[in-house]
């Protein structure tokens, strides 16, 4: 009896902190309305998404932080501020946000390999999105490729490789799981060096393309071992299947500028594989983690 009272106080105690979470980006909608789903104010929702709401769900799984959830929360309302009115508030945020991914980087002690090595590669992220509020595409990007770089990053390592890291609770005795989870901790190191050499070669290169594939292996690899393996949840099932289509639009997209082949274009990969990735697949997986580990 005093078992479940302990359990039922720890999961109202998690879903206050996870509406309160919701308020910044909910808010910059109700203030701003709907961006276009194709736009860079689009992408710059996605990032404030990520800093307000998936950023400490990811540090919530792996240990109690906090003064970092205090410092996350306060980063989360200025990145509301500086989606409304830009400027010095976005430059300021933005500095915020490198600064507390740097603390989480030094902070964050787990025994989980995959996802010691997310926060340890989330202040890239960081470094991107301080590059775009600033107006100066960083290494030769554009203003909209810095943030979406930015947004990649924060995804990528306190989304999919956080998941990851949960679903190893159930699946590390798996051989194939162990080989995905090998691919995962390198890919956004090939992503980011195929992108850049991409960038300034002014064509899609073979690396991007083989840095893009590795990582869509490992995710959706280890999502369909989830499906097929893991524990049953119905969140977590809709959280792999979100994944599956949103890596299949990437994989799409990077190949398809290469080969050249049909694919989307990158303003409306924004949408259906940003948001998707945002909402679906990182959000929906982490909450559903959250309440299993409660």
């Amino acid at each position: 009896m005093v078992r479940a009272q302990i359990d039922l106080d720890g999961l109202s105690i998690l879903s206050r902190r996870i509406l309160a979470s919701l308020i910044p980006p909910l808010a910059a909608l109700v203030v701003k309305g709907l961006p276009h789903p194709a736009s860079q104010q689009c992408a710059q929702w996605i990032l404030l998404w990520g800093v307000s709401v998936v950023a400490p769900l990811a540090l919530r799984l792996v240990g109690r932080h906090p003064r970092l959830q205090r410092t996350l929360a306060m980063t989360g309302w200025l990145m509301l501020a500086g989606y409304l009115w830009e400027g010095p508030w976005l430059i300021l945020a933005s500095a915020c946000w490198l600064l507390v991914t740097l603390a989480m980087a030094w902070q964050v002690r787990t025994p989980d390999r995959t996802q010691r090595l997310a926060f340890l590669y989330a202040p890239v992220g960081g470094v991107w999105a301080l590059a775009s509020a600033w107006q100066h595409g960083l290494m030769g990007f554009d203003p909209l490729m810095t943030l979406l770089t930015a947004d990649h990053f924060c995804y990528v390592t306190l989304g999919a490789m956080v998941w990851a890291g949960q679903a190893g609770r159930d699946l590390a005795q798996l051989a194939l799981y162990r080989g995905l989870i090998r691919f995962l901790w390198i890919s956004p190191a090939l992503v980011a060096i195929g992108i850049t050499l991409s960038h300034w070669q002014g064509q899609t290169t073979l690396i991007e393309c083989l840095g893009v594939t590795a990582q869509v292996s490992a995710t959706t690899g280890i999502s369909l071992v989830w499906l097929t393996r893991g524990a049953k949840n119905p969140a977590l099932t809709a959280s792999a299947l979100c994944s599956l289509l949103t890596m299949g639009l990437a994989l799409n997209y990077a190949w398809g500028r290469w080969l050249p082949a049909n694919h989307l274009e990158l303003a409306w990969m924004i949408p259906y594989h940003g948001l998707v990735n945002a909402l679906g697949f990182v959000t929906l997986g982490l909450i559903a983690w959250s309440y299993r580990a409660t």
